[in-house]
């Protein structure tokens, strides 16, 4: 038995193998496919609109290319990269006998494994599905993402809904923008050359309940919505030129039925 680490029921293991995976790969997601040798790294597949449909950490193992993904979003993956596969020598593989583990604690050592987004999540690796850990709650990896406001598209964001830099993609190295090509690059590349993202997804702290899509109210006007919450930590999808001096103000939350309190837990990269 492995102690202190959670096996994430919620992720599944697609391989991406073939002569051609690298350069297939290089030319659909936003992160840089060449620069990723046995380590993790973080990426997305955009629309051509520019819209995140999945996002992903991938990372190398034996010449294969490893996407770790939610498991809702596999199959319509799989879908994706076969169409836009065409002639190349690629193989396709749902890996059903490998499981994604967390260890929340493990913030400094083996860092080829540290989560790519940001070193407070831990470090991450693709084990042996059969392996046995113990049961830790899964809920301690959630909570631990939205303390440090990071939400993946399956379990809080809806596919094709966000653009990535409204998912905090750019300060979570999800996008390199001198790789060159990828889908949707030139509505991305303006945004971020313009450098007005106008919503953005912030954790928040609060003991009241609240329901996904549930409006947030600060200084009497409605800066956004609820995507999640799980016990005293939730996620929204916030206009944040509204909020002044974010990292000590509180907001009010009101609803149709009564008024709930927040504290934003506005995450380091958003800080300065």
């Amino acid at each position: 038995m492995k102690k202190n680490l959670i096996k994430l029921s919620n992720r599944s293991i697609l391989s991406v193998s073939g002569k051609d995976s690298e350069q297939f790969l290089q030319g659909i997601v936003t992160c840089d496919i060449k620069s990723i040798e046995e380590k993790l790294s973080y990426g997305s597949i955009l629309t051509p609109q520019g819209k995140l449909l999945y996002d992903f950490i991938i990372s190398k193992m034996n010449n294969n290319f490893l996407i770790d993904t939610a498991e809702s979003s596999i199959d319509g993956l799989i879908k994706l990269l076969n169409i836009y596969r065409l002639r190349s020598e690629v193989k396709l593989d749902k890996r059903d006998d490998l499981s994604v583990i967390v260890d929340l604690n493990n913030k400094k050592e083996n860092l080829d494994n540290i989560d790519p987004r940001i070193n407070e999540i831990g470090t991450r690796e693709i084990l042996n599905s059969k392996d046995e850990f113990s049961n830790i709650n899964e809920d301690d990896y959630e909570k631990q993402k939205i303390k440090l406001g990071v939400a993946e598209v399956g379990s809080e964001i809806k596919s094709g809904e966000l653009f990535p830099m409204e998912a905090n993609l750019d300060h979570l190295k999800g996008i390199d923008f001198k790789k060159g090509c990828f889908i949707g690059q030139e509505v991305t590349s303006r945004m971020y050359r313009k450098g007005k993202v106008k919503k953005r997804i912030i954790g928040f702290k609060s003991k009241d309940n609240f329901t996904i899509n549930e409006e947030l109210v600060y200084n009497d006007q409605t800066i956004g919505t609820v995507i999640k919450k799980i016990e005293d930590y939730g996620l929204a999808l916030v206009k944040i030129e509204k909020i002044i001096n974010p990292e000590r103000e509180k907001i009010k939350i009101t609803t149709k039925n009564r008024d709930k309190n927040a504290i934003f837990i506005f995450p380091s990269f958003l800080s300065n």
